[in-house]
């Protein structure tokens, strides 16, 4: 169990690092970018920001994160060279201090927003999808790009990719779970890659841990592959 007192520590001396886990494209596998991944002592991600949550400490917790990240790649030593991948949730991307804090990382690390791809984790209940797609917007005008993560897992995800025209979509890992063997999954990923390609939309299968599934997923059509057959999360001092 994660006290909050703990979750208020982690907070208030950054007591969090990274990982990263490659992606990779399907077409000549050649490395296109990164999923950053926040990591800490305490325990699970999950559980860290369901107590962050819980505290009313998620919009902090996540706004730190993102610091660091940026502030990580905007060194000399860890120059941005491919895509990178930041998780970030729609309660974070609603609060009203949001607009002021992504406007202040963008004048402090102007380089390559294009780089930058801001996933949204699909786990909350969206109502106010109309100030969502507001905030998003802002974030493309300023240059970011946009991807949803977990497709096909939780609350519906076909709404939000209808109404944030995101630059990526990633399906959940439970369409790479033995996709060789499963006609209806195949079936189903065919369907979302003709949309997204029709769309303009990249589309990432996650979750990748056998060849068998990843020749399938090269076959249907996914352009991004990620999984721990392909690489698994490391610091990203071992990364870059």
């Amino acid at each position: 169990m994660i006290t909050n007192s703990a979750i208020y520590q982690l907070i208030e001396k950054d007591d969090f690092y990274h990982c990263s886990q490659s992606l990779y494209s399907a077409l000549d596998w050649s490395r296109i970018g990164a999923e950053i991944l926040l990591r800490s002592k305490l325990g699970e991600t999950d559980l860290i920001f369901s107590q962050a949550k819980l505290v009313n400490k998620l919009y902090e917790l996540e706004t730190k994160s993102i610091f660091k990240v940026l502030q990580t790649y905007h060194s000399e030593e860890n120059t941005l060279k491919d895509l990178l991948f930041i998780n970030i949730f729609p309660s974070t991307i609603l609060h009203h201090e949001f607009p002021a804090f992504i406007k202040k990382m963008s004048t402090d690390f102007p380089a390559k927003r294009q780089n930058i791809v801001f996933e949204i984790v699909n786990t909350d209940y969206i109502e106010d999808i109309s100030s969502l797609k507001g905030r998003i917007n802002l974030l493309k005008e300023l240059g970011y790009l946009i991807a949803i993560d977990d497709v096909g897992k939780g609350w519906s995800t076909l709404d939000l990719i209808i109404e944030l025209e995101p630059h990526y979509i990633k399906l959940d890992r439970f369409f790479s779970r033995n996709l060789s063997n499963s006609k209806q999954k195949q079936q189903m990923i065919r369907s979302l890659i003709n949309y997204a390609h029709n769309s303009d939309i990249k589309v990432v299968l996650v979750g990748i841990e056998q060849e068998t599934d990843l020749s399938i997923a090269k076959y249907l059509g996914v352009d991004i592959c990620q999984g721990f057959l392909l690489d698994k999360p490391k610091p990203i001092s071992q990364s870059v």
